[in-house]
């Protein structure tokens, strides 16, 4: 889709349309991949990896009721949950927090975890603090249902760290990258990691109280963390997971359209800044009312039906 396609759904009121079928397509996807999980009998655990902001949490919630359409229980876990909490954060050789490395996640803690739920015990989960930096258990414990599944998803998801002592065959690796993007000049489409941005950016302002230049700040230490971390087990995946809805920027242009101009303006050496205001310069902005409760995007504008 061209941006002269989409300014054109939103004149003429068929972006409703649009996004009814970008979002069923990804219903779809999810649907088939429900399917192929279920067929697979020796299958416990669905691994569940991407890189920043793409849709993972609500990917993987999403799943988890494709599975229940199919008859068969998930309990959903996020290796976000895990992290050990800035007092106990690596750090850069700057000074500053690197969240991205593996050793920001309890991953002796996770691991046990998953072992005692595959093994039908019950645990005190752990939940994390993103405005105060904290992790801390979670009050009442939880099992795996008789027969079902466990859905773990994260940016470590596919480090075989976290799940060495679970049987190859028990593990279904998924890894969700936003590939449908809108073609901005020619045959050049937007680039993932750019989509993926844009929607942290959101996000981060939204939800984490991070000014937009913090994200734009942190964007580079995020694509170096995916690369080391991310990127060298991405071959395992059984499956991938288009999580790009085509519409997106005209809905994200009323909520990123001002950030972006604040990092542009006060930091005119940030190319992508200038770039993100060029594109929302020329998009139609499309009101987020046709948006579904349960749509990828909610997870960075809000208003989502899920708990996240």
């Amino acid at each position: 889709m061209t941006i002269g396609e989409l300014n054109e759904a939103v004149e003429t009121g068929e972006i409703d349309e649009l996004i009814r079928v970008c979002e069923a397509r990804q219903v779809k996807q999810l649907s088939a991949l429900a399917d192929t999980i279920c067929a697979k009998k020796d299958v416990r655990i669905i691994l569940l990896c991407g890189g920043s902001s793409a849709g993972k949490t609500t990917t993987a919630k999403r799943l988890c009721t494709q599975l229940r359409v199919n008859g068969a229980n998930a309990l959903h876990l996020s290796t976000d949950d895990y992290f050990v909490g800035d007092a106990r954060n690596p750090r850069h050789p700057d000074g500053t927090f690197d969240y991205e490395t593996i050793e920001a996640v309890d991953s002796a803690r996770l691991a046990s975890d998953v072992n005692a739920l595959l093994a039908g015990e019950e645990v005190h989960l752990r939940r994390f603090d993103f405005i105060n930096h904290e992790g801390f258990d979670s009050e009442g414990t939880t099992s795996v249902p008789e027969n079902g599944y466990i859905v773990l998803e994260g940016i470590h998801a596919l480090n075989p760290i976290l799940t060495d002592a679970v049987p190859e065959s028990a593990k279904f690796r998924i890894f969700v990258e936003p590939k449908t993007q809108i073609t901005v000049f020619a045959l050049t489409k937007l680039p993932p990691q750019d989509g993926r941005l844009l929607r942290r950016l959101v996000r981060d302002n939204q939800f984490r109280k991070l000014s937009p230049f913090e994200t734009f700040n942190l964007w580079p230490q995020v694509l170096d963390g995916e690369e080391k971390w991310i990127n060298p087990y991405r071959s395992l995946a059984d499956a991938e997971f288009d999580s790009g809805l085509e519409y997106e920027l005209a809905v994200l242009k009323p909520y990123a359209g001002g950030l972006v101009e604040i990092v542009r303006r006060r930091k005119p050496e940030e190319k992508k800044a200038y770039i993100f205001s060029e594109l929302f310069e020329v998009i139609h902005p499309a009101h987020p009312n046709a948006v579904p409760g349960d749509s990828i995007l909610r997870e960075t504008i809000g208003g989502s039906q899920l708990e996240y």
